[in-house]
């Protein structure tokens, strides 16, 4: 339990990877359910659609995400859409991507999950990407290039789409991509 101000007081309960915090002051009380961005699961995108990152004194690091429940200003904030991605095959796949304009893959950074807590993150930023990094499940998507992805419109957010080639990285100053 944490004191916040004379009139307000903070609960937080952990359990397993989520957390739940509890503000209680004179006029009410909110709560607030949050998680690190690389324990998403496919299931967190279906039941939440957008999700933020805070940025404030309330959240542990700049890792957590909560679910944008349209109580907050959604242009102050970072945030994820749930998106499709479609494969070569005919296949589908839900993941997300960091809702940009530009909508480089710089900035979108595309995460695929495969299955319902395993996915690929199609940006690696200066580290060189690298398929070997990833499980037989993940390993699958090689095969399926290229994917087109379209995210949600959702919350006022117009949808996004492009295409992927590969796992994307910056070698010096060039934009790469493995198949």
């Amino acid at each position: 339990m944490e004191e916040l101000s004379q009139s307000s007081l903070q609960i937080e309960f952990s359990v397993g990877f989520e957390r739940l915090l509890i503000r209680i002051n004179l006029y009410g009380y909110e709560l607030m359910f949050e998680k690190e961005i690389y324990k998403l699961t496919r299931d967190d995108l279906e039941q939440y659609p957008v999700w933020y990152f805070p940025m404030d004194d309330t959240v542990e690091d700049e890792l957590t995400v909560r679910p944008f429940e349209g109580n907050c200003q959604i242009n102050d904030h970072q945030v994820i859409v749930r998106t499709v991605f479609f494969a070569s095959d005919g296949s589908e796949y839900m993941g997300y991507v960091y809702w940009n304009s530009p909508n480089s893959i710089e900035d979108l950074k595309p995460v695929v999950f495969v299955n319902d807590e395993d996915c690929v993150t199609f940006w690696s930023g200066m580290i060189e990407a690298n398929w070997d990094d990833y499980g037989e499940e993940q390993k699958k998507l090689q095969s399926k290039f290229p994917l087109n992805y379209s995210s949600y419109t959702v919350q006022g957010l117009d949808s996004l789409s492009g295409k992927l080639e590969g796992l994307y990285y910056l070698e010096g100053e060039n934009l790469v991509f493995k198949t």
